[in-house]
């Protein structure tokens, strides 16, 4: 049973997150509230603090990631065009807009996302975090490169596909020790305290 619950929490609640987005039709802004509430109540009995707390620093952690995110999308537009290079120019089929955009929303407000929300959980200090964060990171930057559909109303979206990966990620920053548990009890041979005839 504790097997199967630990299944369900970490691979359905992410699309139970992402459904409940694009059923409702919410808008990008609404995402972080979303994810914020999602793996928090989810994960109540990991928590550091106490259900109300917890909830409002998730929230706000999700909403201060994405801040930076624009901030920083901004900010290197501003950059490049104050070294004099015209945002609008390409490399490739890259615009240094796109570039901008890509780091601030697809590096930046990730990696803040995992790091501010997993500080909120026990036992997510391991050396097994920032892999996790690292391979969440390049596996959605990856994807975000190769996969242009931007629209809202496609499940399978950028954003959406984004919003699973995260969520999938801190899953398992989230309940890493219960996993590791779980495997470590695999290995090792039942053992036959039964006396031998």
């Amino acid at each position: 049973m504790d097997k199967l619950k630990l299944i369900l929490k970490v691979f359905l609640s992410p699309f139970l997150s992402v459904s409940i987005l694009f059923f409702t039709e919410s808008n990008v802004f609404v995402y972080p509230l979303v994810f914020g509430l999602i793996i928090i109540l989810i994960n109540y009995s990991s928590l550091r603090t106490h259900l109300p707390k917890s909830i409002v620093l998730g929230i706000a952690y999700c909403y201060i990631a994405l801040l930076i995110g624009i901030l920083t999308w901004i900010g290197l537009c501003e950059i490049f065009e104050f070294i004099g290079v015209p945002y609008f120019s390409t490399i490739g089929n890259w615009s240094f807009l796109d570039l901008s955009f890509w780091f601030g929303a697809y590096i930046i407000t990730p990696l803040l996302t995992l790091l501010l929300l997993s500080s909120i959980f026990r036992e997510t200090s391991t050396k097994f975090t920032n892999w996790i964060i690292l391979i969440t990171i390049l596996t959605f930057g990856a994807l975000s490169c190769v996969y242009p559909d931007q629209a809202l109303k496609n499940y399978f979206n950028v954003i959406n596909i984004g919003h699973l990966i995260f969520m999938f990620g801190l899953q398992l920053i989230i309940n890493q020790k219960t996993i590791l548990e779980k495997l470590d009890a695999k290995k090792k041979p039942a053992h036959n305290n039964g006396y031998k005839i």
